[in-house]
Formats: C-alpha cells, sequence, structure tokens
C-alpha cells in the first residue's frame, strides 16, 4: 500500500493555510492508482481511507472486477507458460533417456557378441561338428532282368518268378516314429558314443519290375528310408545302403524262398558302413567261399507255395583271416534263453534239429553274442543293435574290430547306454530291416533299452 507522505508545512497554520476546506480529510494521489480519500470519515470506504483506483481514475465496483480479470489472466498465462516449460523438459529428459538405452543397447551388443564368439570358439573346439541335412543320392540303377510274366498272392506274399516278395506298407509316419528313437538313443548315450543306423530295404524293392510293383500296393522303399535318414534330431550317422544294394539287383543278394538277404548282399551293406567308418573293408574275392545247399526258407514253411519249392536256396558264407574267440547267450527252438555264456565260433556248422538253416551265421538269432578277433589289437570295439538282418554283418564287422558285440533288441533284457559304458565301447551300429523298421511293436521293444 502506499504511503501517505503530507505536504510541507506553509508558515500559516490552520485549514486555510493548508489549502483544504474545514472539515475535510488530506488527499494523495501516485502513480500507484492509491490516493487518498477526501471524503468524510463516515462515508469512506475502508478505515484506512485508501483504495484501488486506476490510471483512468476512480474503478468502483468495475475496477474491481478489471483488477479480478487481470490477475485471472495473469494466473493463466503463468501457468502456460509453466507447462510449456515442463512440456520441453519433459522432451528434453526423454530423448536423453532414449540416447542413454540406445547407447546401452549398443555397448551390450558389442560385448555380447564379443562374448558369443568366444563361446563359439570353446564350443567349436569341444564338441563334434553338426552333420549336414540329409541329401539321398539319386542314382540309375539297372535295369531289372524280366520274364514278362505276372505274379500272384499267397498268404500276404506276392509270388513272381518263383520267389517271395513282402508287401511294403510303411509310410511317413512310422518312419518318423524309427527315426525318433534312434535319435533318443543317441541322446541317451552322448557325444562320446558315435550312433550309426542301416535301414535294410527288402528284396521287393529291387526284385520286381516296376509294372508289378506299381500294381499290387507296396509303397516306396527309397522314400521311407530318406524320411529316417533325414529326420534326426540327434547326431547320427545315416548309413544309406539302398544304391548299393541296388547295383547288384540282378545278383543272388536276397534268398528266394526268405525274408532276408544273402551273405552277398550283406558284404555290399558293409562295405557302405566301413567307409562311413573310416574303416579299410575286407575284399571278398580273396575269402574262401562254402556253401550249405536246399535251404527252404521262412516263406515255404509260412505258405508251403509249391513253386518256392522248386527253387530252393543256398547259403553262401565266408571264412575270413584271423582268429576269433565268440560267446553267445542262446535262445533255444522254444525261445528259453540260457543261464550264462556259451563258447561259439563265426558260424555254427553242425545245427541242432530243429533250427533254421541260416542259424549257421553267427549263431543266429540271440540275445547277446560276442566276436574277439584276437588278430586285432586296435582296441576299437563296436556293439550291433540288430534284428534279423543284422547276423549276415557279423563275420566281416568281426574282421574289422577288436571286439564285435551283438545285442538282439528282440530277446535281451537292459540298457544299451549301461552296457557301452560297462564295456568301454565308443561306436554302435543300429541294423533294422525296413518291416521292422516301420513296424510300432518293433520300434517300441527297442525303445525299451535306452
Amino acid at each position: 500500500m502506499a504511503r501517505y507522505m503530507p505536504p510541507e508545512k506553509s508558515r500559516s497554520s490552520g485549514s486555510e493555510a493548508r489549502g483544504r476546506e474545514p472539515g475535510r480529510a488530506p488527499r494523495y494521489s501516485s502513480g500507484s492508482g492509491y490516493r487518498y480519500d477526501d471524503r468524510p470519515r463516515g462515508t469512506r470506504s475502508g478505515s484506512s481511507g485508501y483504495r484501488y483506483e486506476s490510471s483512468q481514475g476512480r474503478t468502483g465496483v468495475s475496477g474491481t472486477r478489471s483488477r479480478r480479470e487481470y490477475y485471472k489472466k495473469k494466473e493463466e498465462y503463468r501457468r502456460k507458460r509453466a507447462r510449456k516449460r515442463a512440456v520441453a523438459v519433459f522432451a528434453v529428459i526423454a530423448v536423453l533417456a532414449s540416447l542413454a538405452i540406445i547407447a546401452f543397447f549398443i555397448i551390450k551388443g558389442l560385448g555380447s557378441g564379443t562374448a558369443d564368439q568366444h563361446i563359439e570358439q570353446e564350443t567349436a573346439a569341444t564338441q563334434p561338428e553338426t552333420l549336414p541335412v540329409y541329401t539321398p543320392v539319386t542314382k540309375e540303377l539297372p535295369k531289372l532282368e524280366d520274364n514278362g510274366e505276372d505274379g500272384y498272392t499267397d498268404g500276404g506274399l506276392y509270388i513272381w518268378n518263383k520267389k517271395g516278395f513282402d508287401i511294403f506298407k510303411g509310410d511317413e509316419k512310422t518312419a518318423l516314429a524309427y527315426s525318433e528313437v534312434i535319435s533318443e538313443f543317441k541322446k541317451g548315450l552322448g557325444d562320446g558314443i558315435n550312433v550309426y543306423n542301416m535301414v535294410v530295404p527288402n528284396h521287393t524293392a529291387y526284385g520286381l519290375p516296376d509294372r508289378i510293383a506299381d500294381g499290387i500296393g507296396t509303397n516306396s522303399q527309397r522314400d521311407n528310408t530318406t524320411v529316417i535318414y533325414s529326420n534326426y534330431s540327434e547326431q547320427v550317422i545315416p548309413v544309406d545302403i539302398f544304391n548299393a544294394l541296388g547295383e547288384k539287383r540282378n545278383h543272388y543278394i536276397f534268398y528266394n524262398t526268405d525274408n532276408r538277404w544273402t551273405e552277398l548282399g550283406a558284404y555290399q551293406a558293409y562295405t557302405v558302413f566301413a567307409q562311413q567308418a573310416k574303416l579299410p573293408p575286407i575284399d571278398l574275392n580273396k575269402l574262401e567261399k562254402k556253401v550249405e545247399k536246399d535251404y527252404a526258407g521262412s516263406y515255404i514253411k509260412s505258405t508251403g507255395n509249391e513253386d518256392l519249392k522248386t527253387n530252393l536256396d543256398d547259403i553262401y558264407y565266408y571264412t575270413l583271416p584271423g582268429k576269433y574267440s565268440c560267446t553267445v547267450i542262446q535262445r533255444s527252438t522254444d525261445g528259453t534263453l540260457a543261464e550264462k555264456a556259451e563258447k561259439a565260433a563265426l558260424y555254427k556248422t553242425k545245427l541242432d534239429e530243429g533250427e533254421d538253416g541260416l542259424d549257421i551265421i553267427a549263431y543266429g538269432d540271440n540275445p547277446l553274442y560276442v566276436a574277439d578277433n584276437e588278430s586285432n589289437t586296435s582296441g576299437e570295439k563296436l556293439l550291433l543293435v540288430k534284428d534279423t538282418f543284422g547276423n549276415g554283418l557279423i563275420p566281416f564287422l568281426a574282421a574289422s574290430y577288436d571286439e564285435v558285440h551283438v545285442i538282439d533288441f528282440r530277446y535281451y533284457e537292459g540298457s544299451i547306454k549301461d552296457y557301452c559304458n560297462k564295456k568301454g565301447i565308443k561306436n554302435v551300429l543300429f541294423v533294422n530291416g525296413i518291416m521292422s523298421a516301420n513296424s510300432a511293436a518293433q520300434i517300441n521293444k527297442m525303445a525299451k533299452l535306452q
């Protein structure tokens, strides 16, 4: 509030000397808009005698309103400026925060890249190289000798040219199930054990003309084995023997009266495995060949087919170099198992009554068979996990390893992993015929050995 400063006194005294009327209060006006009220005290608006007045003069009620509007506008302007400042400050903080975050991730990315590179280098040094996606080799096979005649079915078999053929019904679903079981074995065995897998196509894939195969509803075995080999979820090494057998399709690689392959057929597959395992293969031409005549195989036993009876088989086998110490836990003809291992040989030249003729090779299908090559001191050991198709491979594998251990998953009870750890085995080969590899019952039996 403006301070009142009375005018300088004159030498005269009294009201007249001060230039005012008697009974009137002095008044003062300044640039501040305040003036002294010269009305009588009984009519003044306030006890002080002061009131606000604009530069245009006294305001009264309207002046009070103008003053309120003035302060109101001033307050709004102040608030707008405050909001603008807050927005500007927030924008600056947001920009700085964004720049800080970007810088953080750039620095972290650089550091992470260096760490990842270091980890990758360590991993590459400690883990085996990941196998590429499997792609089968496309190869034109020799043309099959065809007599132009048609065949017929007998008891689920197709009979053509006095030979029996299984009709293959496996599909992608069963192939994937088998592939996954083999992958699970590899996962359980770990990186320290090499796992190989071989699926053996049957005679139908090679021994029937396309004109017949297309009409009897047998599925493609080439496609089926490709699904198996290309869908492992672990590092399993495929042993694809399709082309190796196909190149010999006009030779005696499968029996006429049985579902299994001959030793000549097994040898073709053995050479493919030897290449995969980096082993020098045995030269078949340097081996002495022996024969057992007039073998009536499982097709005759199941159907009694007269055409098959006129085309009996010869069982050829080979004398391998070296000295072998073998043992076997035998399974008798009634299915009972021996309580302990017995001495054996690569070939059982004297068969017991009722035994199958093909039991001559490594004593046939038994829970456990072991061949120790005393001429090989490399220390390399192989576990062969097989169905009946694995038997034909045993003599050739025995010649290439220090020890070959053979488990028939259909009769063995135990864990393959425990067996490998106990015997110090670092290589496992799974061998199954394609019918077995696409059978849910057989797949489940094998899976129990994990």
